[in-house]
């Protein structure tokens, strides 16, 4: 087949998806593959309502623009939108949903797919094809599913949003495929201008409409306790390891002028996948620590987030402006600010499963979990434009499997190596491990008894006893993160009945515990914010009123499999900042 890609490059607030967008919603068949779950499910949603217009229709009129909307799509004025707020059946289509830990049919000839890039499907031809956030295609640990995107998806015409940094590295792997490119390049929408001075370490300077990027979890929550007392402004937060939902609904209160939340305390989790209403975002620090040091953040990085301020010129003015909380970070940012990021110098491969397979069977017979997942790096020839992809923390991950999974098959060792847990965290590798057990000894894995591991049902009883009355904040700080590692734990779950119905047969029930844990969680994070005073907001949370049903498969076959096994990282970015 031969494939003509399109890139659309550009800052933040370029508005470099929307095109990609609408020629998505125009397509016979297409496919929408996204970095973040939370992004293919905006996607399917308004796909289906009709809010997203089909290139060459006519809007038609009476609806306000979709500011709504976490994709960077252009700034729209007038009753008129190509990216509506309201539906239209004129425009609907037809889409299924496909992540990490769930498969949402609206009908089973569905001619679109909205997908996480590691879910993307390749067993069929599509008319278009959109992949979201293609500077992700270097990423150590991800990134082989964006090169496996571009090397593999049998679309006629391929649209790849993303940064400036990526052009040249497509560039490189086209020339080897012979498919034809175009390159459409954007400006920023609105103005972003530094600040002349930082916030001198006083935060009683913090304005409504500010976003203050604080890089650690017990950070945010001291910094919001500060600032709250300090200026009487009430705080949304954000960070990596609140659940998807929860961060949108967090967002939603910081976008809404009526919700009395004004200020947004965030880790870099507001880099991707949040429209937020900033006015000025301020950093704390320009330096984070990323599991094992303590490193500068990358230009990419610095201008990925301070590009989220100034979105559809609100706050009465067009434009956002960025400072920093301290007076010694200002040079830094101004300097990173004005320097173009480098080029991307490579994208990376992940060996498939086959290859895994292979390998084992020349391996001694005693051989080590570590030194199967190194040899491929050594003998696999890969040669530039790509490299191997990276394993984190490859010593502890691989004791962790020869300790608790030594006996099962290469096939479940690769499985449960890719699961969406973080390594660091002491519960999770609990879990992990009780999983584990369960699975060896009676293979059928009961939900009940991988959540004994931990007090998590203790817990979120007690959350729901409280929330008819308001509770002391304190209260609630103390149950986040138990709520927190519940909610992972239940995705987890998920996701390996996604892949192992069988043996991980109580999905339903999890799902039904996943949405009780979210609702604890809103509660909690509400009544950390209420200042003593009651918390009367309505917490019944929006449901899709779309009509789907689920669909799990125990494995996914060839190709796609070994998209499938990596998916895992997409539900674990939530587990970042």
């Amino acid at each position: 087949m031969k494939r003509k890609f399109i890139m659309h490059v550009g800052p933040t607030n370029s508005g470099k998806t929307h095109m990609a967008l609408r020629a998505l919603a125009a397509s016979n068949s297409g496919l929408y593959a996204g970095p973040l779950r939370l992004l293919a499910h905006e996607i399917w949603e308004r796909l289906n309502r009709g809010q997203i217009v089909p290139l060459g229709m006519e809007p038609e009129p009476g609806s306000e623009p979709d500011t709504t909307i976490n994709m960077d799509v252009a700034n729209e004025t007038g009753s008129r939108p190509t990216v509506r707020k309201d539906g239209h059946s004129k425009y609907a289509r037809q889409c299924n949903l496909r992540t990490g830990e769930e498969f949402r049919i609206v009908a089973d000839n569905a001619p679109l797919m909205s997908s996480t890039v590691e879910m993307a499907s390749y067993d069929r031809s599509l008319d278009v094809a959109v992949v979201d956030e293609i500077q992700m295609i270097a990423d150590p640990e991800r990134g082989s599913a964006w090169t496996n995107a571009v090397l593999g998806l049998p679309a006629r015409e391929i649209h790849l949003c993303g940064e400036e940094t990526a052009v040249s590295i497509i560039q490189d792997i086209l020339k080897d495929t012979g498919d034809e490119l175009v390159v459409n390049r954007y400006e920023r929408l609105t103005p972003l201008d530094i600040q002349e001075s930082s916030l001198g370490g006083d935060l009683s300077q913090i304005q409504k409409g500010d976003c203050l990027v604080v890089f650690s979890r017990d950070g945010i929550f001291a910094v919001k306790a500060k600032i709250e007392e300090r200026t009487g402004l009430r705080c949304a937060v954000a960070y990596g390891r609140l659940p998807p939902e929860i961060r949108s609904e967090q967002a939603a209160l910081f976008n809404d002028p009526q919700s009395g939340y004004d200020v947004i305390v965030a880790s870099d989790a507001v880099g991707m996948g949040l429209n937020l209403k900033i006015k000025r975002v301020v950093f704390e620090t320009l330096h984070k620590f990323d599991g094992q040091e303590r490193r500068p953040l990358s230009i990419s990085q610095i201008k990925q987030i301070a590009g989220r301020a100034g979105r559809y010129g609100l706050h009465g003015q067009p434009g956002g402006f960025v400072t920093t909380l301290y007076k010694e970070d200002i040079p830094t940012l101004r300097r990173a600010l004005a320097t173009p990021a480098p080029p991307l110098s490579s994208a990376v491969l992940d060996p498939p499963g086959h290859w895994m397979e292979d390998i084992s069977q020349v391996l001694p017979l005693r051989a080590s979990t570590q030194a199967l997942l190194e040899v491929p790096s050594y003998v696999s020839g890969i040669r530039p434009p790509f490299r191997a992809a990276a394993q984190i923390r490859l010593d502890q991950l691989s004791q962790f499997i020869d300790t608790h999974a030594n006996d099962l098959l290469l096939s479940d060792k690769l499985l449960f190596k890719n699961c969406p847990i973080q390594w660091s965290d002491p519960i999770a590798l609990d879990t992990l491990a009780q999983i584990l057990r369960l699975y060896t000894n009676t293979i059928r894995v009961e939900l009940d008894a991988v959540l004994s591991v931990g007090p998590f049902m203790d817990m979120l009883k007690k959350v729901e006893r409280m929330m008819p009355d308001r509770a002391k904040a304190r209260a609630c700080k103390d149950a986040l993160k138990h709520l927190e590692g519940l909610h992972k734990v239940l995705v987890l779950y998920l996701w390996l009945s996604f892949r192992n119905a069988m043996a991980f047969y109580e999905a339903d029930k999890a799902y039904e515990l996943k949405a009780r844990v979210e609702r604890a969680l809103e509660w909690c994070l509400r009544q950390v914010s209420s200042h003593g005073k009651s918390e009367d907001t309505d917490l019944t949370r929006s449901v899709d009123k779309l009509d789907y049903r689920h669909r799990r498969k125990a494995r996914v076959g060839g190709r796609d499999w070994v998209a499938g096994v990596a998916a895992a990282k997409t539900v674990a970015e939530s587990s970042r900042g």
